[in-house]
């Protein structure tokens, strides 16, 4: 995560816009989408949608962003969204096409741009869209991008000595902030990746035959995916990311798994956590000043939602308890919170230093919410 690419001049408006509208939320409160939280989530799909592409939420990331819209995409098609997620993919082709690569954001004026570094997510998760909108058409009209975006994949990500995602540099993952290299979470992507590509024949995986089993081998404990193969950790995204996105199977392990994650608190007072404790030495130096754990022991509900989804498919008696306290929360805010952190067990929308950042609202993945509650 360089200095330059955080100071991108094609930034700096979307710095100045969001800004503003921290300042008007700060000073009018939070915007209400509803009472009741079926309805609160699906208005606030509606509120993301510009008109052209899917916006990350109707708050402060007015962004069009590739992670976000494929955390959403399966969830969006079932709550009845597939033909704007269908217009949305073919609003960022186009614009990835004009920039020649898939990046993690483009930004208004169609100004494709990595935050803050390659996405080992970008490309699988623009696939796993295009695949579950089953827009075959997209693909074909953007072959020859798509095709050169594979091949880049392969000579950025993989490692031709394990098939693994290198560890010799940074990634951009959901994790953003904080430096991640060859992580659960990396390898989770490239194996899905892998997966959509010899699924549908679209192009040629860049990764060697056995992902899955690899992945596998480095990362599962027998009852617990670890953040990294070298160490014990167990973190909120190596946790939900395998199973949410298929990448194994649930008999693996997905009650175990899910289990562990709430043996290590990562799912109190609600899901999810990325971490249990916070470790500076990871942030980026920047962003970490600015805010600090955003991406730590902070509650994420991108994760809780995903982590609900598996809960429910697992143990749907253990998940009631979590999906009434997410339904209150939401209900009596109005809205859906990014982040929350949590003191002494009471949750409050995240702030940074000096309150200069505030974490944002009306997410696109209340797509996911909508669908749970629905």
């Amino acid at each position: 995560m360089s200095l330059a690419a955080q100071l991108d001049p094609a930034l700096w408006p979307a710095y100045a816009s969001s800004a503003l509208r921290i300042l008007r939320r700060r000073l009018l409160g939070p915007r209400r989408f509803g009472d009741e939280a079926a309805a609160i989530c699906r208005a606030i799909v509606d509120a993301c949608w510009t008109g052209e592409v899917f916006a990350a939420s109707a708050g402060h990331f007015r962004q069009a962003w590739t992670r976000d819209l494929g955390f959403a995409a399966a969830s969006l098609v079932r709550i009845g969204e597939r033909e704007r997620l269908v217009a949305a993919l073919a609003w960022l082709l186009d614009a990835f096409a004009r920039a020649g690569r898939v990046t993690t954001t483009v930004f208004p004026g169609r100004r494709a741009r990595d935050v803050w570094t390659y996405g080992v997510d970008s490309l699988p998760l623009l696939l796993h869209g295009l695949q579950v909108a089953g827009a075959e058409d997209l693909v074909a009209r953007h072959a020859g991008l798509l095709a050169r975006e594979v091949e880049r994949f392969g000579r950025i990500v993989v490692d031709p000595r394990t098939g693994l995602v290198r560890d010799d540099r940074c990634f951009s993952t959901h994790r953003d902030t904080v430096r991640t290299r060859s992580n659960a979470y990396a390898n989770a992507m490239l194996v899905l990746l892998d997966r959509i590509l010899r699924s549908t024949g679209w192009f040629t995986s860049p990764v060697p035959a056995g992902a899955t089993e690899r992945f596998v081998d480095r990362f599962w404990r027998g009852d617990r995916f670890v953040d990294r193969a070298d160490g014990d950790e167990v973190t909120g995204d190596a946790t939900v990311v395998p199973f949410f996105f298929g990448v194994v199977p649930d008999d693996l392990g997905l009650r175990a798994a899910l289990a562990a994650a709430e043996r290590a608190g990562l799912a109190d007072p609600l899901p999810l956590r990325y971490a249990a404790r916070r470790d500076p030495r990871t942030e980026d130096p920047v962003q970490g000043w600015f805010v600090p754990d955003y991406q730590g022991t902070a509650i994420w509900t991108s994760l809780g939602a995903m982590y609900l989804v598996l809960l429910r498919r697992a143990e749907p008696a253990a998940a009631a308890p979590f999906l009434a306290a997410y339904r209150r929360r939401i209900e009596a805010d109005g809205t859906l919170w990014e982040v929350f952190a949590a003191e002494a067990g009471a949750l409050r929308p995240y702030r940074g230093r000096l309150g200069l950042f505030v974490a944002d609202e009306g997410m696109l993945w209340a797509a996911i919410f909508a669908e749970l509650f629905d």
